[in-house]
């Protein structure tokens, strides 16, 4: 009986020896933490073996003179996230702080999935319509969309157009192209005319596409399919100059 009760005495005091120890603890590191400050920024580029957009030393210039040597806990990571967000090649950001120095910033780039240009303008896309300027750091190899565009996008606007329905149609026709091996190969260029109709020009043919609007790009492109797989292998399929789909149901050959 003895022996159990300086067992239990001995739990007691055990345990409250470490308790006493780790309030203590805790209750310094909260009296440190005010005085501790930024020594140290790492950038972490989460798509970097993709796309080299933007690099650390890039970001690092951005935050270093307001971060570098304030307080931790007077850093709104919030905030960094926000400006680095707005930054053109920038898709998301996150900020967050490693004691007993370390702000950390990961970040994603976003991915221009088109070109367009017409006399006035040339600027990227990414697959949600965001506008990026040509200002990224490399030439990219992407589909061009080029012509007379019912849109003004300023030369040094980057964002979410106000209006961006055309955008749309256009990066989506543009995807359908792209993401199909064989149109990809085959279709060199997309041309906006005045009136708004599309005209596609192949690589190495003797013909055009007319493809009327955005619209109905599935069909027209089963359409065309049609065209290459039955019409063009025929003796006359060689004549044709123009290829028009933009009538339901019709494909017309001139």
């Amino acid at each position: 009986m003895f022996k159990k009760i300086l067992a239990i005495l001995f739990c007691v005091v055990v345990t409250s020896v470490f308790g006493a120890y780790f309030f203590f603890v805790s209750k310094l590191e909260a009296k440190q933490k005010p005085s501790l400050v930024c020594d140290n920024i790492e950038i972490v580029i989460q798509d970097s073996l993709d796309k080299n957009f933007i690099s650390a030393p890039e970001i690092r210039a951005m935050i270093a003179d307001s971060i570098l040597g304030k307080a931790l806990l007077d850093i709104n990571c919030d905030g960094l996230e926000k400006q680095l967000s707005g930054t053109s090649v920038i898709n998301q950001a996150q900020a967050y702080i490693i004691y007993p120095d370390k702000l950390v910033i990961s970040v994603n780039q976003r991915e221009p999935v088109v070109r367009f240009l017409d006399n006035q303008n040339s600027f990227y896309c990414d697959a949600n319509g965001f506008v990026l300027p040509l200002t990224v750091k490399r030439a990219l190899k992407l589909p061009i969309i080029t012509g007379e565009f019912p849109i003004v996008i300023d030369l040094e606007f980057r964002g979410n157009y106000s209006d961006n329905s055309w955008l749309m149609e256009m990066i989506s026709l543009s995807e359908k192209i792209r993401n199909n091996a064989y149109w990809s190969d085959e279709i060199e260029q997309i041309d906006v005319l005045s009136d708004g109709d599309i005209v596609l020009y192949p690589r190495k043919r003797p013909f055009t596409i007319q493809f009327g609007d955005a619209s109905g790009a599935d069909s027209k492109l089963e359409k065309l399919a049609i065209f290459y797989k039955t019409i063009l292998p025929s003796e006359e399929g060689s004549k044709y100059t123009q290829v028009n789909l933009q009538y339901k149901n019709q494909i017309i050959c001139k």
